[in-house]
């Protein structure tokens, strides 16, 4: 999946040890149940280090040093693209249930009901 703005072009790689790491990162051990509290309240520190786990420069590298350079990106993604960071989530929510990194494959009503479900946010 490739996410790009005028000065940057990154590409999210989905691979499970990248998954195994945002897991780890976000506190939990079930990635789905992570990801979803996340996507359903639009957490944008959650974001950040889901989008810096998962980039990577053309050649393969990193593509962001820092958790601030993800935000610029993010602000610079949303004002060229003309979208929220909700589009965003959904955006990599549906490459995610794609590429198979959900515990099943979801409809795309069931992907739209991850962030409407009040249960999916609760402990």
């Amino acid at each position: 999946m490739i996410l790009e703005t005028k000065n940057k072009t990154i590409n999210l790689i989905f691979k499970t040890r990248k998954i195994v790491d945002i897991a780890n990162t976000l506190k939990s051990k079930d990635f789905e149940e992570a990801f979803t509290k996340a996507y359903a309240v639009c957490d944008l520190d959650a974001l950040s280090k889901i989008i810096y786990t998962l980039s990577e420069t053309q050649e393969g590298r990193n593509a962001f040093l820092s958790s601030s350079e993800v935000y610029d990106f993010l602000d610079d993604y949303r004002k060229e693209n003309k979208v929220t960071f909700n589009d965003i989530y959904k955006r990599i929510a549906e490459a995610l249930n794609e590429e198979g990194f959900f515990k099943k494959k979801k409809t795309k009503k069931e992907l739209e009901e991850m962030t409407s479900n009040p249960l999916s946010t609760m402990n």
